[in-house]
């Protein structure tokens, strides 16, 4: 596998060709432990700048776009590298609650660092890290990557 093969990774408890699929769900709690235990690179996004924007206007925010906010204010989004020139996270990954599955987005080229610190995450949610939802990302395969 080439690393610029790799978009944006997803973590499931289960390969899926779509995620509408997918039948066992990741734990939110241990979703909450796993980010809590590592503030120091992830940021919750209700703590970002945005984040605190949204919760101190919330009553402002039309109705039909209050419960995707309202969502977001939920431990379901962490951030991570901010880039202080472009004022942007580079790394947003999202929990769906519905759906119980991870989705990373990424607005940098990935690197070994990144798969491995999402690798970590999947491990300690006894899931896997999936490249397009089918193909395993594991430690030997991040090793082999160009």
């Amino acid at each position: 596998m080439n690393k610029k093969a790799i978009k944006d990774p997803w973590i499931s408890k289960e390969k899926f060709d779509y995620i509408s699929h997918v039948k066992n769900k990741l734990s939110y709690e241990k979703w909450i432990e796993y980010i809590d235990a590592h503030q120091d690179y992830f940021t919750w996004y209700e703590d970002t700048k945005n984040g605190i924007f949204e919760k101190a206007n919330i009553d402002k925010i039309p109705k039909d776009f209050k419960e995707k906010v309202l969502k977001n204010l939920d431990k379901t989004e962490v951030q991570a590298e901010f880039n202080k020139k472009k004022d942007y996270y580079e790394i947003v990954i999202n929990y769906n609650r519905e759906l119980g599955i991870i989705g990373t987005t990424f607005m940098k080229p990935i690197t070994k660092e990144h798969l491995r610190r999402l690798l970590d995450m999947a491990n300690y949610l006894d899931a896997h890290l999936l490249n397009h939802g089918n193909e395993i990302i594991d430690e030997k395969v991040i090793e082999s990557l160009e």
